[in-house]
Formats: structure tokens, C-alpha cells, sequence
């Protein structure tokens, strides 16, 4: 069948006499032009899902308003993953074993293939779509609207956010450090302990930005993004409390502000394969601290 339409459409393009007058010739050939495009954005639902790569949807989501799910559409193995609204991987049991998906006849399955048993998880039948919209129905009717978000953007949001857990399984330093005493300490990030989810400093890159010391003298010292920091500090069993804190002229880059304001308010430590955890807000979020390499006192 695909071989006579090839032929018919060859012959229309090349021989349009044949059939047509010259008054209609024109049109013919605008027609043959567009009907195979429109048949392959019919055949690219893959491809729009993908976005060439890897694709970024969600019902709900946008950037001004974030809350909701997103769904990521992988090219390269035809997987699915979900993310929280917080830009970090959903947990929940088929995602852990590795969700896959499947456009058939107009149909877009969601399954888990386990040791070869297959189960499938969501049904939706293809209405409509475009590089930023994809419409659809479930089983029972009910509407389905995804909008695109933004490649770029997604994975600019993902780079700046990492699971607490997994932090903590890396140690990139030479020795074990059980002592936040005599250490210089460079700002990771900031952390939600009901979420787990740490989002990176804005001037991680720059090694002598956001970092503090802990002088065995009680003192302590560092440098923000801008300005010279100073103070003094006690410490007994895991609390500790940060006095007479001085950042200087006040000035700071990046987020230099919020640690400079959250860290006098920190008041218990924990550290934890070489990270240092300082809590604050009565221990729901905490900044989070590596062992300084490229930064001496």
C-alpha cells in the first residue's frame, strides 16, 4: 500500500499533466508539499514527547507557580521519570524500578516491564499536540493537558538541587574529619529537612566565597561573597550558639545575603561522612557545609 501512494505521489509531483489540468497543477503540488509534513507530525508524537532529547512536561506546573509534577520523557530508552516540584526525582516504586513508555495506534502507554512481566500503569488515547502542548484522554473521558517546559530551564533548576542522601554518600576529602573545630568549611548549600532536598549555593564555583572557620580560641572568622566575617562561639554536646556576628560593610554577591543572615541563627551541628550540617529555624532547614580544599587561612 505504502509503495502505490509512493508511486501515485511520485507521478503527481512529476507528471501532474497527467491527470490535472495546468489551472490546477499549482495546487497539487502545494498539496503533495504539505500532506507528507502533516503526516509526519502525526508519526513525531514520540519525538514532540522527547523534545529530540529529553522532554519536560507537566499539567500543572509553570515557572511563576510552582507546584505540581513533572514528567521527563528520555529518546534514549523510553523511560519516564517524575519530579517533585522541588526539581528532585520522585521515589515512589515504578520509578525506582524504571517506568517506560509507548505510543501505539494513537495510544500512549506507561508500564513496568519486571523480569518480564509486564504491567501497565496509565492509559492515555492522543488527541492532539504540538512542540508545547499535548492533549489527551483517559479511559473514563477525563481531559489531559500537558505544557511544555523548557529544556534548558529544567535542567538548570536540576543542577542547582540534590537529594540530601545521596550528598552524603560522597566524601571528596583525603582525611575524616569528626571536629568542626580547625576546619575551613565551604558552603554547599541550603537544606529542607522535610523535603530533603538541598539547593545549591549560587557561589559554590568560587572557592573563596561562603566559607567559615571554628578557631579553637572560641572565635570565629570567614569570608561571604563580599565582606570579611567575625564572631565568637560556643559550643556544647551538638548546640551551638554563633555571637557578636560581624560581615562587615554588609555587601554581598549572589546569596551572600541569606547566609549571612541565616547563619548567626544556627543553633545545633551535626556532621556526617566530612559534611557539616548547621540547623536553624528550629531544625527545619540547616545550611550544609563541605571541607574546604583550594582555601587556606
Amino acid at each position: 500500500m505504502r509503495t502505490k501512494l509512493s508511486i501515485l505521489f511520485w507521478i503527481i509531483q512529476n507528471r501532474p499533466q497527467i491527470f490535472l489540468g495546468e489551472k490546477a497543477i499549482k495546487i497539487v503540488k502545494v498539496l503533495t508539499f504539505l500532506l507528507p509534513l502533516f503526516a509526519s507530525c502525526k508519526q513525531s508524537c514520540f519525538n514532540v514527547l522527547t523534545h529530540n532529547d529529553v522532554g519536560y512536561w507537566s499539567d500543572s506546573w509553570k515557572p511563576k507557580d510552582h507546584h505540581g509534577s513533572i514528567m521527563e520523557f528520555s529518546k534514549k530508552d523510553s523511560t519516564l521519570k517524575y519530579l517533585g516540584d522541588t526539581w528532585a526525582y520522585d521515589d515512589w516504586s515504578p520509578a525506582l524500578w524504571g517506568l517506560k513508555f509507548k505510543i501505539s495506534n494513537d495510544t500512549l502507554f506507561t508500564y513496568v516491564n519486571r523480569n518480564g512481566n509486564v504491567k501497565i500503569y496509565d492509559t492515555l488515547m492522543v488527541v492532539s499536540y504540538s512542540n508545547n502542548i499535548f492533549n489527551a484522554k483517559t479511559n473514563d473521558s477525563y481531559n489531559v493537558k500537558w505544557h511544555r517546559i523548557s529544556t534548558r530551564y529544567a535542567r538548570r533548576m536540576m543542577d542547582s538541587r540534590v537529594k540530601l542522601f545521596s550528598l552524603l554518600k560522597r566524601n571528596d576529602h583525603d582525611r575524616k574529619v569528626t571536629d568542626i573545630v580547625g576546619v575551613v568549611w565551604k558552603l554547599y548549600g541550603y537544606g529542607d529537612v522535610s523535603t530533603g532536598i538541598v539547593r545549591k549555593s549560587k557561589s559554590l564555583k568560587n572557592d573563596w566565597m561562603s566559607v567559615i572557620k571554628f578557631w579553637e580560641n572560641g572565635t570565629m572568622s570567614g569570608q561571604s561573597t563580599y565582606s570579611k566575617l567575625g564572631g565568637a562561639y560556643t559550643i556544647s554536646g551538638s548546640n551551638i550558639e554563633i555571637m557578636d556576628f560581624d560581615n562587615g560593610i554588609g555587601r554581598e554577591d549572589y546569596d551572600g545575603k541569606e547566609f549571612c543572615n541565616v547563619l548567626p541563627q544556627c543553633n545545633k551541628f551535626k556532621i556526617t561522612n566530612n559534611w557539616l550540617q548547621l540547623f536553624y529555624n528550629d531544625g527545619k532547614n540547616y545550611l550544609i557545609f563541605k571541607v574546604a580544599k583550594n582555601f587556606k587561612y
